[in-house]
């Protein structure tokens, strides 16, 4: 790689407003790997953290989209791509051109990852001049997920992030994201057992987030609490984008005269009826009328999950995160006990009583 003007243009929108919380993780794929992406964007960008994603899409099958002609399929195929069938085969060019055979497809490189592998990789990002270097997993065997965490922990890796099943922001809704691999539950709950004993066994351990269909902040509250002390974050992905997409269709609705009903009460302009343009003013000035609703939506429903989360907190008498502990939820089934190893309602009836 030796030009990416997107990726410069998101870095320079995040700077262009970062005021010093939060920051942008590049994620690359084995495609991406290939490409030296990662190396790019780290000295020419000056991107300081990055992330290898573990498969294309966190999933065990590669993602396939079709090429509409030869000249861009062969494009593809000269920057390193795997298209199929090859266009620079001869026969297949010719049949092409007649309008035979198969269609092109663009296919995403099997990965191949292993522990030296990424030891190696983790200490060459580093060298280059990444400052934070993370995992991204996806549902995977429990196996799978304790050899990650073993190799993270000698790599000296700084997040992994394990994403559970249903989930998925880029690939989604696909029934292979919804319905494959571990609920995340299930695999929380697992991850859960694996790192009580790698610390038990003294490895030094990486920071730990989760994902897979988390939106509503009792949602967070729940998985913080289900693999505390060692889950300290919680990935959104479709929720965040779904207030994006949602709001960029309601900007539109208002500018072209058309604000629904159910928002007229509170005035009739973008600005009146996006609370959120309000708050960010005090940050951004003038600048704030530069920004689209789409990104307000977005401030505006990580801020309401945020306020949500903070009154579960209180209720549980829990005023700050590291005070959130497995004893804070319940599991309301059998099979959630089972799951989760947690104490259900009849179980603490019976202490109490065996305590009265």
């Amino acid at each position: 790689m030796v030009k990416a003007p997107l990726i410069a243009e998101m870095l320079g929108e995040f700077r262009r407003y970062h005021r010093g919380y939060g920051e942008i993780i590049l994620q690359g794929n084995y495609d991406d790997e290939s490409l030296h992406m990662l190396d790019y964007a780290i000295t020419e960008l000056g991107v300081e953290s990055v992330e290898l994603k573990f498969a294309q899409g966190s999933k065990g099958i590669q993602g396939m989209g079709r090429v509409e002609d030869l000249d861009k399929a062969q494009r593809e195929h000269d920057k390193g791509y795997l298209v199929y069938p090859n266009p620079r085969d001869e026969v297949i060019e010719e049949n092409y051109k007649k309008g035979l055979g198969q269609v092109f497809e663009k296919i995403g490189k099997l990965p191949m990852w292993n522990e030296e592998i990424l030891i190696n990789r983790v200490r060459e990002l580093r060298e280059l001049g990444a400052k934070r270097v993370c995992f991204k997993v996806g549902p995977f065997d429990p196996e799978d997920l304790l050899r990650i965490l073993k190799i993270a922990s000698k790599a000296g890796v700084d997040l992994v992030t394990f994403d559970g099943a249903g989930g998925g922001s880029g690939n989604s809704p696909t029934k292979m994201m919804n319905e494959w691999g571990m609920p995340t539950v299930n695999m929380e709950s697992s991850l859960y057992k694996i790192l009580a004993a790698m610390d038990k066994k003294g490895y030094k351990l990486p920071q730990v987030a989760i994902a897979g269909g988390f939106v509503m902040e009792d949602q967070v509250y729940k998985g913080l609490a289900l693999g505390a002390p060692y889950v300290d974050m919680i990935g959104i992905g479709r929720g965040a984008m779904s207030a994006a997409m949602s709001s960029k269709v309601v900007e539109d609705l208002i500018r072209n005269g058309k604000t629904p009903k159910v928002y007229e009460r509170f005035g009739d302009s973008v600005e009146e009826i996006f609370s959120g343009y309000r708050e960010l003013g005090l940050i951004y000035g003038e600048e704030t009328k530069e920004i689209s609703a789409g990104a307000v939506g977005v401030y505006s429903y990580l801020s309401r999950v945020a306020t949500g989360l903070k009154q579960f907190m209180a209720l549980n008498r829990k005023f700050k995160l590291c005070y959130i502990s497995r004893e804070g939820i319940v599991p309301l089934t059998s099979l959630a006990a089972q799951v989760s190893g947690l104490e259900t309602f009849s179980d603490k009836t019976r202490r109490a009583i065996e305590n009265l």
